[in-house]
């Protein structure tokens, strides 16, 4: 597991999605007096376009190089997986192979890339941790090039952990005080086509 939060694309852009949005999302409270926030699969996909593009890190010592989230024109919530479609671009890119015991470069360059990814969400209760897992299709399906397969191969498979500072605090005003009240995520689930927190405030001590 690779835990290095906000480091993928659903990590990097859900991040910034939940400091745009997380606020003025649906909020509810439910019987035991957890406060719900509802992100519809249409919010978030319409947040996601106006910060895009965004560069991303690899995480692959096999690739080097700028790789870039261009646009996205879809995404769908099932399951507790985050379908999305969109476009990546590489530029720089340099692949590392290894051959008959020797480190071989490969010069790729600039390249662009439709993808479609399913990201699979987990939520670790314990630690209040929020992890994804991306997965693309086949090589057939994503720009029918072999050639691109190192820059997906740098992005899939590793589970990243996602930052979820901007719902653990909230600050409200009253009069010339700031009541700081504590977020803590109980449960994240992917459903009905958006995703929900479960989120149990904790009031602390005015200043």
């Amino acid at each position: 597991m690779v835990k290095n939060k906000a480091s993928l694309v659903f990590g990097l852009l859900l991040l910034m999605l939940l400091n745009w949005v997380a606020i003025p999302a649906a909020a509810k409270s439910d019987s035991t007096q957890n406060i719900v926030l509802t992100l519809p699969a249409e919010t978030i996909l319409h947040s996601l376009q106006q910060i895009l593009p965004l560069d991303i890190p690899s995480q692959s010592r096999q690739l080097q190089g700028d790789i870039i989230v261009e646009s996205l024109d879809y995404l769908a919530i099932a399951d507790n997986v985050i379908t999305v479609r969109g476009v990546l671009s590489g530029r720089n890119l340099v692949v590392t192979t290894r051959l008959a015991d020797q480190n071989i470069q490969l010069r790729v360059g600039e390249v662009h890339l439709p993808v479609l990814c399913a990201l699979h969400t987990r939520f670790d209760p314990a630690h209040h941790a929020l992890f994804v897992t991306p997965r693309f299709t086949d090589a057939s399906a994503n720009g029918k090039d072999d050639g691109l397969a190192p820059m997906l191969g740098a992005l899939a498979g590793r589970e990243y952990q996602v930052d979820l500072d901007a719902l653990e605090a909230m600050n409200i005003q009253v009069g010339s005080r700031s009541i700081p009240i504590a977020m803590e995520p109980i449960k994240i689930a992917g459903i009905n086509n958006s995703l929900v927190f479960h989120m149990l405030p904790r009031v602390g001590r005015s200043r």
